[in-house]
């Protein structure tokens, strides 16, 4: 994939975050967009595991090293958002044989290493489970990943997903250490060699990183903590229950495998679904939603040839039982980032982040993908709305059956448009 789209996938992750959330009688006008930011500096080293190689030689063969910077905030106690770059293997050679080219070990790094643009949703477990409080020396937190990866050593893009586990110490009230670990996984357009190909999706390639570094909360006094009308979401707390919602909808699917013109994706590449979700609001800029989509198998579009399907045993992808996708959202009301919340407000509108995997069942593949999107939602009355959102992914070729680009690498990619409507009910 090229490099840019994995530029543009970060500043979607970082335009901000936002949400709808919060009871109609508050107002948060008076909060502040810039509270709560920080920065981190760090090191890391990655150990490499990919599919068919044995796990034992991966800290001898699949090592190596990289610096990050990270930029992030915190939107409530127990919720929060960083942005990362992180460039291995590009200041220190580590010969490491298990990234691309295969086997060539210091050809990587010869190349430039690798970039890995991610985005981080963070739940802080001491504050989630505990009280919140603004001396405390360590903070641990979980973190669900999404990004992309671009190898320099082959030319090559592909989606990552990943779940961290991370650690913060304070030192000061602007000065703080971070370390954490994450498993992370990527295609095998990622390493560029044949035996790491999955196929049929029942393993991946992996890789560890483990980070530690130096964080830097960004602002004055006033603007590094959390004021009293800043919502509260601890699991002690009734506030947690408030602000879920579900939503049921329907959608159309626009598959476009990386050697297919777009321009023959209707009807060759369309297909329809249903949709359900569960999310909360945790504060006017940020909400989470999960949602799981059925595609291809209550309506079959009888002209769709672009998803593939076990020849053997089907007559086509819908025969086969269709597709399923379940996705993780980040979702950004960016109407309340630029105006800000007002009370009894009709519509709003929301850009997101989206992590998930695909599994196409006629072909057993399963795969992981990664995109963004932009929404909008408009109320009927206190708990129902409508509801209705596109969004763009990319997934890898496993899903396809194997397919791939076979011109110049890193010039094309297997991409999804999805577009939803439905209804939405308020908790």
């Amino acid at each position: 994939m090229k490099k840019k789209t994995w530029c543009c996938l970060l500043a979607v992750w970082m335009i901000g975050t936002s949400a709808w959330g919060q009871e109609q009688g508050d107002s948060v006008m008076k909060r502040s967009f810039w509270d709560n930011w920080f920065v981190q500096f760090g090191a890391d080293m990655t150990i490499q595991a990919p599919y068919g190689y044995s796990k034992k030689d991966a800290l001898s063969k699949g090592r190596s090293y990289g610096v990050d910077i990270a930029l992030g905030k915190w939107f409530t106690r127990e919720i929060g958002m960083k942005g990362k770059l992180n460039w291995e293997n590009g200041l220190i050679d580590s010969e490491a044989e298990w990234l691309a080219p295969f086997h060539q070990p210091g050809m990587n790094h010869h190349k430039g290493g690798y970039l890995a643009a991610i985005g981080d949703v963070m739940l802080d477990l001491h504050n989630t489970f505990g009280t919140y409080r603004e001396d405390r020396f360590w903070n641990t937190m979980l973190f669900f990943r999404a990004g992309g990866v671009y190898n320099f050593g082959c030319d090559k893009g592909s989606p990552l997903i990943g779940l961290g586990w991370g650690n913060r110490f304070r030192l000061s009230e602007r000065w703080g250490l971070y370390a954490e670990l994450a498993y992370n996984g990527v295609s095998s357009g990622f390493t560029m060699d044949e035996r790491t190909s999955t196929g049929t999706g029942n393993r991946s390639n992996m890789f560890f990183t483990f980070d530690v570094g130096v964080s830097c909360q960004l602002g004055d006094k006033e603007h590094r903590t959390f004021d009293a009308i800043t919502p509260v979401n601890n699991l002690r707390d009734k506030s947690f229950w408030k602000n879920w919602f579900l939503q049921f909808g329907a959608d159309m699917t626009l598959y476009n495998p990386c050697e297919k013109n777009f321009s023959d994706v209707i009807p060759d590449g369309m297909a329809f679904g249903v949709d359900v979700a569960v999310g909360k609001w945790f504060a006017p800029e940020l909400g989470l939603r999960g949602r799981i989509n059925l595609e291809n198998a209550i309506i079959e579009n009888k002209s769709l040839k672009w998803l593939p399907y076990d020849k053997e045993k089907h007559s086509s992808c819908y025969d086969g039982g269709g597709c399923l996708m379940t996705y993780m959202d980040v979702m950004v009301g960016l109407k309340h980032v630029l105006m800000g919340y007002v009370p009894g407000e009709r519509w709003n509108m929301y850009v997101f982040g989206r992590m998930g995997l695909g599994k196409n069942f006629s072909i057993d593949s399963l795969s992981p993908v990664v995109g963004a999107g932009l929404g909008a939602t408009y109320r009927l009355n206190n708990r129902w709305s409508l509801y209705a959102d596109t969004a763009y992914e990319g997934i890898t070729s496993e899903f396809f059956g194997g397919v791939s680009w076979s011109g110049a690498t890193g010039a094309a990619f297997n991409g999804i448009w999805d577009f939803n409507i439905g209804v939405e009910m308020k908790l």
